[in-house]
């Protein structure tokens, strides 16, 4: 018998872990402290392998130390997120499928922009006039079930500018102060929340566009990007996978 517990007095973060992902596979990992300074988490089904451990700090508190990913016994990167890896779990082809990882949403232009709203038809206009500093750029809009999507996609990734009905006149369109945009890079991964919700900064690194339609409350300058440490902590260190 082991000297040391495996579910009893478990660490925080070794708790997290082990309880979501639980959650989201319905299989309850294994879990044990392999020595005085080390746990060790393994889920593993058929085909997907999933090994996580955690250190012990020299003030006592833990770490995560290292995770591997197998899936048919090739070692593959570490999941994004608990999503990222749930899909993974669900359906493992995903990394021979292209764009298999892929979280870009397909969206389906519209047949006809000329009955897109003035705004949205404008906003395509000028992007599309705009100069190509970072290589070509396609764009399409979509209709969405509150409103529509400007699509752009570039040799950096893709920006979604989601438009919808403002207060005032009865065909007035905007963007939203919330979520007025999605950007994702080229391997389809959300890094919205690296530009912290500055429209400009992220069309002028993804496009190299120096324009951006105006997000409601925000001024002409640049806010300075930030991370906000409770979303980023717990999905990119804590749930990474």
């Amino acid at each position: 018998m082991s000297a040391y517990p495996t579910v009893p007095a478990l660490p925080t973060l070794v708790a997290t872990m082990r309880k979501d992902l639980e959650a989201s596979t319905g299989q309850t990992p294994g879990v044990r402290r392999t020595s005085p300074l080390y746990y060790q988490l393994r889920l593993t089904s058929e085909r997907v392998d999933l090994t996580i451990t955690w250190r012990r700090r020299h003030n006592g508190s833990w770490k995560r130390n290292t995770s591997t990913l197998t899936v048919d016994g090739i070692e593959r990167p570490p999941a994004r997120g608990l999503d990222d890896f749930t899909r993974i779990w669900n359906d493992p082809d995903v990394f021979t499928r292209p764009n298999g990882r892929s979280e870009v949403p397909e969206l389906r232009p519209v047949s006809d922009e000329a009955e897109l709203p003035d705004v949205v038809r404008g906003i395509l206009d000028k992007l599309r006039s705009a100069p190509r500093v970072n290589g070509n750029i396609e764009t399409l809009a979509a209709a969405t079930d509150d409103g529509y999507t400007v699509e752009l996609t570039g040799p950096k990734g893709t920006l979604h500018l989601h438009f919808v009905r403002t207060r005032g006149a009865a065909d007035s369109w905007g963007l939203p102060s919330r979520r007025a945009f999605r950007i994702f890079d080229t391997d389809g991964t959300d890094t919205t929340s690296k530009f912290a919700g500055d429209l400009k900064a992220a069309m002028k690194a993804m496009f190299g566009l120096d324009a951006a339609p105006a997000v409601p409350g925000q001024t002409g300058h640049a806010r300075q990007a930030r991370v906000t440490n409770s979303v980023q902590v717990r999905s990119h260190a804590v749930i990474r996978v």
